[in-house]
């Protein structure tokens, strides 16, 4: 490479790096590819995938360097393998270049959601640098979202890209320049007239209820060890009685706030109990748990568990999509020894095993005096916009999200996480409740505006009064149509390039 198109690389990567959270610049993403359209001239195919390799390493190292911060092994192994990502995109892209010239970047918001799309499916999923989760610091020019989801928001950003490179290239050409330039204007008009509208129209006061969101802040390293776990429920209790004097409907913890099997604890499931039943509050909280499998083989889950005031009925979720090489090893149900070679590595991966249903809790608001419903989606689920629209489908009226980003300390890792959940509120139309151990706890409207909110490494209770209603979004019922749609299209594309390739 040349030092110009060593130049158009790293403005791109730095460009990435710089457009997501926490840096509140997200607007750099409209742009960020355009050096790289600028590389991609006349490049054979070995090159664009250089190229785009070298640019996915350092947006990958970039952004999810937190990841070291609880697994060495695993940040290698998302370091090596997410930038094939965008290598093969970036190949494609140079393939379609050389058949049709520039005007093959016309296909570039089609052929990227369709990389992101194909990014986000199977146990090795890993949609956490989708560019839809660079617009999230302003939400009122992603309301559409509610129609397309996030990958609407991710074809906007780089339809904009493209019409910015043509904008430069035309330059010299008064007539084309505006051309493009309008098109830039109406591209933004129309998302901040359409989110103005809905904002507005979801500005309806009604009915609320209040929930209290409990932030430990413990030491996830510290946690674990046997002669902490009392000084782990004290903070909790203590936190939990500063909650029921503001006199919610539920009360929160974070994912696995009890650091020990909760149900067949009974000492300490008892302190629990009783200080629900004192509060006369139900208390959400996260926990792992087991149940007996077959041949007497012990299932372990990360869970969620609701207990009630007056009952000893506890309901449970247990969380459905694994964090892979974190709490379980990748398709170990058909090669167990991928396990036994991790423990031999001296790698720490967990061995859960993932839930396989959808749960949604139900309890009696003393506020609204009925009964109302909702749902957990823990930790990385939240990632996943499908996996979280089953759960509104099933009839959740709000969203819990508990996490524990505690592993990740004062990195930009739990600020992104928790600017995720915006798009998640936006899509299904409803509040998103988020409980984190360490921050960032917070309450999203439907709009997917930050409505109160703890900073990382406090420990203190989080209230909020908001309504259950939820409005039913275009998303919600037909989500899966724009992303069918984008692959129909990127198909049509591809096949049709192969077809004139081998009649011409």
């Amino acid at each position: 490479m040349n030092r110009q198109e060593i130049f158009w690389l790293f403005l791109t990567s730095i460009g990435f790096i710089l457009s997501f959270p926490p840096f509140p610049t997200g607007l750099i993403a409209i742009v960020v590819l355009v050096p790289f359209f600028f590389y991609l001239r006349d490049k054979d195919l070995w090159r664009a995938f250089k190229g785009g390799y070298s640019v996915g390493i350092l947006w990958t190292a970039g952004t999810i360097y937190w990841i070291a911060w609880a697994t060495v092994f695993g940040f290698l192994g998302a370091l090596l393998f997410l930038p094939f990502y965008f290598s093969l995109y970036a190949v494609v892209q140079a393939w379609l270049w050389k058949r049709w010239g520039e005007v093959s970047l016309w296909a570039a918001p089609f052929l990227w959601v369709s990389v992101e799309l194909f990014s986000s499916y199977g146990v090795l999923g890993f949609p956490w640098n989708s560019l839809a989760y660079t617009q999230t610091y302003t939400p009122v020019l992603i309301q559409y979202a509610s129609i397309t989801g996030m990958y609407g928001v991710t074809f906007w950003v780089v339809l904009l890209n493209v019409i910015f490179y043509f904008l430069i290239k035309n330059k010299k050409n008064p007539r084309q320049f505006l051309g493009y330039l309008i098109l830039i204007v109406v591209l933004f008009v129309l998302p901040l007239a359409h989110g103005w509208l809905s904002i507005t129209e979801k500005s309806i006061n009604k009915r609320k209820i209040k929930v209290a969101l409990v932030q430990g802040n413990i030491d996830p390293y510290k946690k674990w060890t046997p002669s902490f776990i009392d000084s782990n429920f004290a903070v909790y209790r203590k936190l939990t009685q500063q909650a029921g004097s503001h006199k919610p409907d539920l009360i929160v913890w974070p994912e696995t706030a009890t650091p020990c099997y909760l149900r067949y604890r009974l000492s300490y499931l008892s302190q629990v109990k009783s200080q629900v039943d004192i509060v006369g509050v139900p208390l959400l909280t996260g926990s792992p748990d087991y149940e007996w499998g077959e041949k007497g083989k012990i299932r372990e889950y990360n869970a969620a568990l609701l207990i009630r005031p007056e009952s000893w009925g506890i309901d449970r979720y247990y969380k459905m999509h694994l964090v892979p090489f974190s709490e379980r090893v990748p398709f170990v149900e058909k090669m167990p020894f991928l396990y036994n070679w991790s423990k031999k590595l001296d790698v720490d991966i967990g061995n859960f095993s993932p839930g396989d249903s959808i749960v949604v809790f139900k309890f009696v608001s003393h506020s609204l005096k009925k009964k109302l419903r909702f749902s957990v989606v823990i930790c990385y689920e939240s990632v996943f916009p499908y996996l979280v629209r089953k759960f509104v489908q099933r009839g959740a009226q709000f969203l819990v999200i508990i996490t524990n980003d505690g592993w990740f300390g004062k990195t930009s890792g739990p600020y992104q996480h928790a600017q995720i959940a915006v798009l998640r509120a936006i899509e299904n139309g409803l509040w998103v409740v988020r409980c984190a151990n360490t921050g960032v706890s917070e309450f999203i409207d439907p709009s997917g505006r930050i409505r109160g909110r703890l900073p990382l490494g406090k420990k203190a209770v989080l209230t909020a009064s908001f309504s259950p209603e939820v409005r039913k979004t275009f998303f919600v019922t037909h989500g899966d149509l724009f992303p069918k749609v984008i692959l129909l299209i990127s198909g049509f594309i591809l096949v049709g390039s192969f077809i004139m390739k081998f009649f011409a």
